[in-house]
């Protein structure tokens, strides 16, 4: 799937690049016309910070969420998102164009409530990662929510330095993560060499010179070779198989030659081959062998030996014409469906405790669900780290509890002396009890009873920022 990420940021009337693209996914043109007329009326002649009538903004959300095929409905619902701001009910929009996108529009709402206070820190960027899953029964929003921040970066020139370096540490944080565990590493790929422009944009600037310097030899190299590699295969009567090909994004360049240094970095350009049969696998290693040379130190067979993830594939980096170097794995459809959506996915490996290879981010899989493209509404639906609640403090800290818990469970959490002495607790700004059973969004602070011990080490002993201040104010 190619994307039409083009921004056209000097068109006042943005609906004929949106029709076009609605009318050739078979989309009711009506409906979204209807759509766009309404947040037109909204939005009327507001203007974003670059300058642009605020109504470019959703039309180009509206067209990229078009293009995935999520439905009409995420279209007409990435038209309408900032709804609520503009004190449109959601009965409304339920009347004009059903129940299903105004939960969508409800959902995307109901995000920004909840995230739009939290402080991310490095230290609990992953516990809001899930807060946010844990909050979003329909993966739509999380993808028209991506396509928001996309459009953002894409126009971020029009944002102070400053603003673009907050923006950029937050994608980074949140939503590169959460384009990759939906599936849409397009999006990812964007969004990290969007954020390390604005974060080192002199490094970025010495990469983009190194990699200009390489891109014709590699886009020709991944083209011919794609193109070889397919009449190999047609050739040697191996009938079902998939080429799949890339070039590694600025970003991901960046690290591989932090990591490994600029001569260690062979696997910018890649070709991936899936095959029906581990005999094929074989077979194609063999053929691409007898044509190419290869690095031998790069060749590794986790078919036969599997890394301890459980992840398998030939993987052999071949040199083309002495000048540029592409990896290749080859795979079966089966391994290539456990390697990116089983305890082998890329997500659970990379983030994996080293003890448990994985495990526990198995839900990851219900995320891609909606690549099936059934047009099945319940493709879309979610229901993920329901085992957990997520709260958070009133510094913003999220804190991660099992379902059930109770104010006095978080009291615990926060400190074992906070929980000895909590006589009560804040839970919305409001007096609760310590038994009172917290859901996930809820903000608590705990009162305690003043008389906590208070010993040399007291600030190691706690783990959040809110924890530290909140003893600093009852030890004054």
């Amino acid at each position: 799937m190619v994307l039409d990420l083009s921004l056209n940021r000097k068109e006042v009337d943005f609906w004929p690049t949106l029709a076009e693209v609605v009318s050739q996914n078979g989309y009711d043109q009506e409906k979204i016309k209807k759509a766009y007329d309404m947040a037109k009326n909204f939005y009327k002649e507001e203007k974003r910070n670059s300058g642009e009538l605020y109504l470019s903004h959703p039309t180009w959300m509206a067209k990229l969420v078009a293009q995935l095929k999520v439905g009409e409905e995420a279209v007409i619902a990435a038209l309408l998102h900032e709804s609520a701001a503009y004190e449109i009910e959601l009965e409304k929009i339920a009347e004009e164009f059903g129940d299903e996108v105004a939960l969508l529009v409800d959902g995307l709402t109901e995000v920004r409530k909840k995230t739009g206070g939290v402080e991310v820190q490095k230290d609990n960027v992953e516990i809001f990662r899930r807060f946010l899953f844990s909050s979003v029964d329909d993966v739509r929003v999380l993808i028209i929510r991506l396509s928001d921040k996309l459009h953002d970066g894409l126009t971020i020139d029009g944002l102070s330095r400053e603003e673009q370096k907050d923006f950029a540490q937050r994608v980074l944080g949140i939503y590169s993560p959460i384009a990759e565990y939906v599936g849409l590493h397009f999006f990812k790929r964007k969004l990290d060499d969007i954020a390390f422009k604005a974060i080192n944009p002199e490094m970025a600037e010495k990469m983009e010179k190194l990699i200009e310097s390489r891109k014709n030899d590699e886009v020709k190299a991944l083209a011919l070779v794609r193109n070889e590699i397919e009449e190999m295969l047609k050739i040697n009567n191996i009938d079902k198989y998939e080429i799949q090909g890339r070039i590694k994004s600025l970003y991901s360049t960046y690290l591989k030659i932090k990591s490994k240094g600029e001569d260690r970095v062979k696997d910018r350009v890649g070709i991936r081959i899936l095959t029906e049969s581990i005999a094929d696998c074989y077979n194609v290693l063999g053929l691409l062998h007898a044509k190419y040379k290869y690095l031998s130190e790069e060749f590794n067979d986790y078919i036969s030996d599997p890394k301890p993830n459980g992840y398998r594939s030939l993987q052999t980096t071949l040199n083309w014409k002495g000048k540029t170097t592409l990896e290749v794995q080859i795979r079966t459809f089966k391994m290539h469906e456990f390697n990116e959506f089983g305890p082998a996915s890329h997500i659970a490996y990379k983030m994996r405790d080293k003890k448990q290879s994985g495990k526990g981010y198995e839900w990851v899989k219900e995320l891609i669900n909606w690549q099936q493209n059934d047009k099945n509404v319940n493709t879309y639906k979610i229901k993920v780290l329901s085992n957990f609640i997520y709260v958070s403090t009133p510094k913003g800290d999220i804190i991660q509890l099992p379902k059930g818990a109770t104010a006095l469970d978080f009291a615990y959490r926060i400190h074992t002396e906070i929980g000895d002495h909590c006589m009560g607790a804040k839970i919305n700004h409001k007096m609760g009890k310590i038994s009172t059973v917290l859901a996930s969004g809820d903000v608590v602070e705990i009162i305690t009873n003043n008389k906590i011990n208070v010993r040399k080490n007291w600030l190691e002993l706690v783990t959040t920022r809110w924890a530290k201040e909140h003893i600093k104010k009852m030890t004054a």
